[in-house]
């Protein structure tokens, strides 16, 4: 394993408790529901996730996902699908942060302020507190 400064500081985080609690799985399902203009379904999202690992996700562990997250408040049911809530877009930011932070930590081994740019696009889209009951776009 290798020991950077960056792992070995011993400095707590900001001002703010963490609550580091939603796995890859469901920041990737938050990701895609957030992104779609209109209700998202099991199928649709687990066909984008497993594009984005490059396996397959059956449809019945994203349903499984979307009710923890349902629980959680981070996404709302709406028309047999979800939709995205502001608490899952507040909630998903400090864990897109963390994961850069995460994947670098002082290696330089990542173009950190390329991977800030792509955090940061990530971020814009996450921010704000705009309804969630807006209209959905059909396609």
């Amino acid at each position: 394993m290798t020991s950077t400064p960056a792992n070995d500081s011993g400095r707590a985080g900001g001002p703010e408790p963490c609550i580091i609690d939603m796995s890859v799985l469901d920041l990737a399902i938050f990701m895609r529901v957030h992104r779609s203009n209109r209700v998202s379904f099991a199928g649709d999202v687990s066909a984008t996730i497993g594009n984005w690992f490059a396996c397959t996700v059956d449809p019945i562990e994203i349903e499984q996902g979307f009710r923890r997250m349902l629980e959680r408040g981070w996404l709302m049911r709406r028309n047999k699908g979800v939709r995205a809530t502001i608490a899952g877009r507040k909630h998903g930011r400090a864990h897109l942060r963390g994961l850069v932070r995460m994947m670098d930590q002082g290696t330089r081994m990542l173009d950190v302020a390329r991977m800030m740019n792509v955090l940061n696009l990530a971020m814009i889209e996450l921010d704000g507190d705009y309804d969630d009951d807006v209209e959905d776009h059909e396609a």
